[in-house]
C-alpha cells in the first residue's frame, strides 16, 4: 500500500462523462469521494478534446467543488488509439537502451499510425540471441492536451494509464489466481473496447464506436449486443489462431464498462462463448467505477 502525500485525485475520461474519485492511499477503502461528472455534448470527439474550454470548465467546476487545487492526478486515456506491437531486438540490450532502438526504427523497420508517438515497452522472452519486446504507442500530443487542461484547472498530473490496463489491474488485485488468456470485454455507452492479456501483459486491443440511443429500450440493447457478439466470437478466434497458433485460447472473460444493459450483454457473452466471466467483489462503488478502481491501485507520482 503507498500512501499519497495529501491524497490523489484519480480521473476516467469517457466521450460522455469524467468519472472522478478521491483516496488517501491505494486501497478502495480509502477513498473519501467518487461520482461521475457529465460533459457538454461536443466536448469530446473519438478519445480527443473537441472543446477544450468547455473541458477545462468542467475540470475547474470539480476542483473548485473539491478543493483540490495543487493534488496530484492520476488519469485514464481513451483506448481507441493505442498501438500494441511486438518487435524484435539484439539480446544484449537494457531496457533503456531496447527503448532508444525502437524509436529508430519507426519509419524504417516498422511503422505507426501517427507521429510523435509516446512509448511504453515490457522486455520479454528471447532465444539468446534476440529478445521480443512489446511496445506500446500512444499519439503524445492527445496525452498533452488533458495534461494542458488539467494543469490550467489547477490539478498535478502524475500518472497517464489506459483503462483497460486499470481494469485488469484491478481483476488481478481481486482475483485469487489470474488466469493466462483473458478477454476484457469493456462495454460503454459509445464504444466497445476488447482488449486480450496473455501472461498478464496486454497483446492486443480493438476498439468498436457504438451509434447512439438516447432512448435505448431492452429489445434495441439486445439486437445491438447480438450485432457484437459476431465480432467478440471473431477476436477471440483470431486470439486461439492468429495469436497463438493454435496452442491456446481465451479461457476467462472479463466484463465492465457503463453500457445499461451489461447484465444482459454477460448473459449472451455466457451463452454464446461458454466461458466463465469474472464477478467483481461487492464494493459500494458500481460496476461501471472498476476501472477508477483499478486505476487508484497504480502506485507512482
Amino acid at each position: 500500500m503507498e500512501f499519497f502525500n495529501n491524497g490523489r485525485v484519480n480521473m476516467i475520461i469517457t466521450s460522455r462523462v469524467i468519472r472522478y474519485a478521491y483516496q488517501k492511499n491505494t486501497t478502495t477503502d480509502s477513498i473519501v469521494v467518487h461520482g461521475e461528472h457529465e460533459l457538454p455534448a461536443g466536448t469530446m470527439q473519438g478519445g480527443t478534446i473537441a472543446d477544450a474550454k468547455a473541458f477545462q470548465n468542467a475540470i475547474e467546476q470539480l476542483v473548485q467543488k473539491y478543493r483540490w487545487k495543487r493534488k496530484k492526478l492520476a488519469f485514464c486515456l481513451v483506448d481507441d488509439t493505442v498501438v500494441i506491437r511486438d518487435i524484435t531486438i539484439p539480446t544484449a540490450m537494457s531496457k533503456e537502451e531496447a527503448m532508444g532502438y525502437i524509436r529508430t526504427q519507426i519509419g524504417n523497420s516498422f511503422y505507426l499510425p501517427f507521429d510523435d508517438p509516446a512509448l511504453a515497452i515490457d522486455m520479454l522472452e528471447g532465444d539468446g540471441e534476440t529478445t521480443n519486446v512489446r511496445l506500446y504507442a500512444y499519439p503524445r500530443g492527445k496525452i498533452n492536451s488533458f495534461e494542458q487542461a488539467f494543469t490550467a484547472a489547477g490539478l498535478h498530473p502524475v500518472i497517464a494509464d489506459l483503462t483497460s490496463l486499470s481494469v485488469y489491474r484491478y481483476y488481478v488485485q481481486t482475483t485469487q489466481a489470474a488466469s493466462d488468456h483473458v478477454m476484457l470485454v469493456h462495454w460503454n455507452k459509445d464504444a466497445l473496447f476488447l482488449t486480450a492479456f496473455q501472461h498478464q501483459k496486454a497483446v492486443f486491443s480493438r476498439h468498436m464506436k457504438m451509434a447512439s440511443h438516447e432512448e435505448m429500450t431492452q429489445e434495441t440493447a439486445e439486437r445491438i449486443i447480438s450485432d457484437y457478439m459476431v465480432e467478440i466470437n471473431r477476436i477471440i478466434d483470431f486470439y486461439q489462431y492468429s495469436i497463438t497458433k493454435g496452442e491456446a485460447r481465451i479461457d476467462q472473460l472479463i466484463v465492465s464498462g457503463d453500457f445499461p444493459y451489461l447484465s444482459t450483454a454477460k448473459s449472451f457473452l455466457a451463452d454464446s462463448l461458454a466461458l466463465p466471466i469474472y464477478e467483481f467483489p461487492e464494493e459500494r462503488l458500481s460496476l461501471k467505477y472498476v476501472d477508477l478502481l483499478g486505476l487508484g491501485l497504480k502506485n507512482g507520482g
